[in-house]
């Protein structure tokens, strides 16, 4: 006995034994607490959890609104109810599962949805199990599934027959279902979550109710739900990475795709594929904020009273869906300002990125992930004075996590307002004008025939290679349409060809306007094409008159035309795009900025309208381009005044000074320059000042000022462009103007540039090609050469030129209005340049202008002659592709004797149709002189008589 009680001492001394003991003592802890927080206390602490947990949630700021300089609203919020889900509440249908299911599979059987199921179980009698695999492996998989659907050891041997009665009986199947529809009912209940349940049933009752259901799921709406990425295939690669998708998924196309979708987010086999559209943009939108705890996701907006009333009196089966309002955004004539105001939707990655970084006061992060931020134009430029700063509410909730009480909150401060310098109503008249002479354009070209008329032929040719009529959306159509029958016969006439291919739009499209040519495809098949897209509206009475050819496909066109049912840009024909810039002449300030054709961006806000974005980025238009910040071309003789003053103020010539047009001009080198109206009719303008000059705009004059100014011959040829460079950097011809969205750089005539844009093209040119020559200073008088502009920076010119030598920064914001109402930021007019010309040499390039618009022999001469007041003008063309029209330009200021606005219009591809632009500016002079206005009689007797 002693020797074990020395062996025990023993022990004692070890670490061992102290280490085991502590470790014991700890566990003994352990138990005894966990005894205590579970047996003893557990009711206790789990009452009191229930009240224990404190959230914070964010509250978002009403975004600042955007008005124009007279406080009409270009960008505003509306509230609007809409259905929101609360991911943070576990829905527990138990107890309404039965009728659930039941009302959802009644809508679908009467809708015409066949019954059908994936149960392991075949549909003979007697039925048979349908695992796969050796008898071993069925056997276990027969055992496993028994378990799942809840047999316990004695059932085991249950038949098919005995599996499915029991599964009737559990779940309380209808009577009067047929076997074929029991059998749905259970494989219903046996899949579907009670999330995936709730999603279903959403989605089929909103769709009762009329509404469209909100999701960023990049496929279409409607069969078969086309991909939405533009063609690029690594964003579409990328998208599916992030839904776990690998190897041969990566290839699935859109209808692959969604089966695998529904399979991912856990929904059953043989449903609508519209319902299974919709339920899993519910679903993906709660997926998308399933780290973000209390943070609702908006399905729905703009509701009925149907759906109000329906989620209100489901409050107990759906206590996560609510119903709350939200703040909208809407643009007012979002197609007239959508280049300038732009649009806001819920974060890219790249704006993340952006925005990730920024803090506010206390150092905490100002954006999340799933907030919404300005994608383009001002909404994008000033972001963080239109988000405001978000309030804050602590919430009290359960452990299921649904909201119980509110702690506190802090309101939200809303964003700052931003006033522009556009006034909209002149916005609006530039671009509705533009259209409509467009339109009148194009009605004369399709109507008239002759040397510029366009054939059936020609325009729908023109309209495929314009996307207008879509391949795309063709390589996906049903069976049964026109566009099918055409896909269908290209693959028998192009035996390699693949809707599948990555040049499918290619090889459609050559077949299509091929087919066209030689007879293959019709302009009626193409018509109904258009329709069947909805590229173009038609009643049913129009689509039979086409199909049966009592209404031909050109007088069809003409028709819409007329009627504004199409636009000018639908046709895809030349002239159907343009821009107009009006400004003040005394100040910087913008008073229009047009872009034509332009969007409508309520499609691309609160829902974004991937469809309908796609279609602008396929649009040969580009209806998505900033043209009078980002469309460059050569001024033509719109750039002749600048030649004119440079020339008088270095006394070159005056005022008096005559120049004798010989048609050719030989003094620069081969291959030598011609006047216009030489090469027209081999005629001259004989002797000429430069007031004349202008007026007939006469190549001639140009030439021998350009010529003296320097040349070859004194050795002073890189004098005379130094010297005309000087006066267009006086205009702002060396710059951008300033206005706050983004702008693409001028390209002015010069040695350097002109170096550049060799090299550019040709990196190896040697000297002798880029060296500057008599040729190119002649050429860059008349605005040739490799002058090029955005009409924005032309119009600066005439702006600078019309008041006298004063060169302003252009802007468009005028100031930013802190929400009480006070001044955060006023925009301050910036002079750059300020240019001392005399006033003789002003005077002799504004009769110039006068004479353009009035003289006997004025390019526009009778283009002002209805308006009461004088315009001053100038008009130019630039070549551009030889089988096509020039561009043109008209340039004004008004009223002459007074200038106060100037106005640039430039239509490319114009010339040959008469140019549209004099009526354009006509409207522009109208509206903002108040010429039409008629005033209202306020007196005592018609108030009285109100």
């Amino acid at each position: 006995m002693r020797k074990y009680w020395e062996h025990f001492l023993d022990l004692c001394k070890s670490r061992i034994f102290v280490v085991l003991c502590g470790i014991c003592l700890l566990f003994f802890i352990l138990l005894v607490r966990l005894f205590l927080l579970q047996i003893v206390n557990g009711k206790e602490y789990n009452e009191s959890l229930l009240t224990s947990v404190s959230k914070e949630v964010n509250v978002p700021a009403p975004r600042g609104n955007i008005y124009d300089r007279y406080g009409r609203p270009l960008a505003v919020n509306k509230v609007a109810y809409s259905v929101q889900i609360d991911d943070s509440i576990t829905p527990d249908l138990t107890a309404y599962r039965a009728d659930l299911i039941r009302d959802l599979l009644d809508t679908l059987f009467a809708s015409g949805t066949e019954a059908n199921d994936a149960l392991p179980i075949s549909k003979s009698t007697p039925a048979t199990f349908t695992f796969e695999g050796d008898e071993k492996e069925q056997e276990e998989a027969e055992e496993a599934w028994k378990t799942e659907i809840g047999l316990d050891r004695k059932q085991m041997d249950y038949t098919a027959d005995e599996c499915l009665n029991y599964l009737y009986e559990k779940y309380e199947v209808p009577e009067d279902y047929t076997t074929a529809q029991k059998r749905m009912y259970v494989y219903y209940d046996l899949t579907l979550s009670d999330k995936s349940l709730m999603c279903l049933t959403l989605a089929q009752k909103l769709t009762e109710f009329g509404e469209t259901i909100i999701d960023d799921i990049p496929l279409d709406t409607e069969y078969p739900y086309s991909f939405q990425f533009g063609g690029s295939k690594t964003k579409e690669e990328n998208w599916k990475l992030s839904f776990l998708m690998e190897d041969e998924q990566l290839s699935y196309d859109s209808l692959e795709t969604l089966d695998y979708l529904r399979d991912f987010f856990g929904f059953p086999e043989y449903q609508p594929d519209d319902l299974v559209r919709k339920a899993v943009g519910i679903r993906n939108s709660l997926y998308e904020v399933r780290y973000q705890k209390y943070q609702s996701v908006t399905i729905a907006t703009e509701i009925s009273d149907k759906t109000l009333a329906y989620v209100e009196e489901n409050q107990d089966v759906f206590p996560n869906v609510v119903i709350s309002t939200v703040s909208l955004r809407e643009y007012p004539n979002g197609e007239h300002f959508s280049q300038i105001i732009g649009y806001i939707r819920q974060m890219t990655e790249s704006d993340i990125a952006l925005y990730q970084d920024i803090v506010d006061a206390e150092g905490n992060p100002v954006y999340s992930s799933t907030d919404i931020v300005g994608q383009a134009g001002i909404e994008k430029l000033y972001e963080q004075d239109l988000n405001g700063t978000d309030g804050k509410i602590t919430i009290e909730v359960d452990k299921e996590g649904r909201r119980m009480s509110t702690i506190s909150s802090t309101d939200p401060i809303p964003g700052k307002d931003v006033y522009l310098t556009i006034d909209s109503e002149l916005q609006s008249i530039a671009y509705t004008s533009l259209e409509n002479a467009l339109r009148d354009v194009l009605l004369n070209r399709l109507s008239s025939g002759g040397k510029y008329g366009i054939s059936t032929t020609e325009l729908f040719t023109t309209m495929v290679n314009a996307n207008h009529i879509s391949s795309s959306l063709m390589l996906s159509a049903q069976e049964g349409t026109v566009q099918k029958s055409l896909v269908d016969r290209c693959k028998a006439s192009v035996p390699d060809f693949s809707v599948d291919a990555e040049n499918a739009v290619e090889i459609l499209q050559t077949f299509l306007t091929d087919g066209l040519t030689n007879g293959n495809v019709s302009a009626q098949e193409l018509l109904i094409c258009m329709i069947e897209q909805e590229r173009v509206p038609a009643t049913p009475e129009e689509t039979e008159a086409v199909k049966n050819g009592s209404l031909s496909p050109s007088s069809f066109v003409i028709r819409k035309l007329e009627s504004g049912e199409m636009s000018p840009a639908d046709t895809a024909l030349d002239p159907c795009t343009g821009s107009v810039v009006v400004s003040e002449v005394d100040s910087g300030q913008v008073l229009a900025l047009v872009t034509y054709p332009s969007y409508d961006n309520n499609q691309l806000v609160n829902t974004f309208n991937n469809s309908y974005y796609n279609q602008l980025l396929e649009d040969t238009n580009t209806p998505l381009v900033n043209r009078p910040l980002k469309q460059k071309k050569a001024p033509g003789s719109t750039f002749k005044m600048v030649s004119a003053i440079a020339g008088l103020e270095t006394g070159t010539i005056t005022p008096s000074t005559v120049i004798t047009d010989k048609g050719v001009f030989k003094d620069a080198g081969t291959p030598w320059a011609r006047c216009w109206i030489y090469s027209n009719n081999g005629g001259t303008h004989g002797s000429i000042n430069v007031a004349h000059a202008l007026e007939v705009s006469c190549n001639y004059f140009f030439y021998e000022l350009g010529y003296r100014m320097g040349n070859a011959e004194n050795g002073t040829t890189a004098q005379s462009i130094a010297t005309l460079n000087e006066y267009m950097a006086g205009f702002g011809l060396n710059s951008v103007t300033g206005i706050e969205l983004e702008e693409y750089g001028p390209t002015m005539a010069s040695p350097y540039y002109k170096e550049r844009t060799i090299k550019t093209y040709n990196p190896d040119a040697t000297s002798s090609q880029t060296r500057w020559t008599d040729g190119d200073t002649i050429r860059a008088f008349i605005g040739q050469s490799i002058n090029s502009y955005t009409p924005a920076q032309m119009n600066r010119y005439i702006a600078t030129l019309a008041n006298g030598g004063t060169l302003y920064q252009y802007h468009l914001v005028d100031k930013v209005v802190n929400p009480d109402g006070t001044i955060y930021e006023e925009k301050d007019e910036v002079i750059e340049n300020q240019m001392d010309l005399k006033e003789e040499n002003l005077a002799a390039v504004y009769e110039g202008m006068y004479l353009v618009a009035n003289g006997e022999k004025g390019t526009m001469r009778t283009a002002f002659k209805d308006l009461p007041v004088t315009v001053a003008a100038k008009t130019g063309t630039a070549q551009e592709d030889l089988s096509r029209s020039s561009h043109t330009w008209l340039v004004c200021f008004a009223p002459y004797e007074d200038p106060q606005i100037a106005i640039t219009v430039m239509i490319p591809f114009a010339e040959n149709y008469g140019s549209p632009a004099p009526k354009v500016a006509s409207a522009i002079i109208t509206e903002y002189l108040g010429l039409d206005y008629t005033p209202t009689n306020t007196n005592m007797e018609t108030v009285l008589d109100q």
